[in-house]
């Protein structure tokens, strides 16, 4: 019983921290001004825009692999290569706001398979 509960304390608490950005979301008010479509195009708009999508992708590729490995599950040590590419694709975001020097810190804690080489 206790082993099947903590399956699933990482998913449920990473829902628990959603739903209010979820429902403040779904509650907005359809007025002629939130309806238009934004119309800034900007290299600081795009980047917002990339990390904002590189960043959730992270996040949900993480819970992912961690309930993989956990479960033991053969595809494990793929999902993590997964999420170890995500991180590898938010580098030169990263170093376009904080120089190379910032971009070789992110690696050094987002990136998997550096950080825990990979030992499941």
């Amino acid at each position: 019983m206790k082993m099947k509960m903590k399956k699933f304390i990482a998913p449920v608490l990473s829902l628990t921290l959603l739903m209010p950005g979820i429902a403040g979301a779904a509650s907005a008010p359809q007025t002629p001004m939130t309806m238009m479509k934004a119309s800034v195009n900007t290299p600081a708009a795009d980047l917002r825009a990339n990390l904002d999508h590189l960043l959730s992708e992270h996040f949900a590729l993480a819970v992912t692999a961690m309930a993989k490995a956990y479960d033991g599950a053969k595809d494990a040590d793929a999902a993590y290569k997964a999420l170890d590419q995500n991180a590898l694709d938010m580098q030169p975001a990263i170093a376009s706001l904080y120089g190379e020097a910032g971009a070789k810190e992110f690696e050094r804690i987002f990136r998997v398979i550096t950080n825990t080489q990979m030992i499941w």
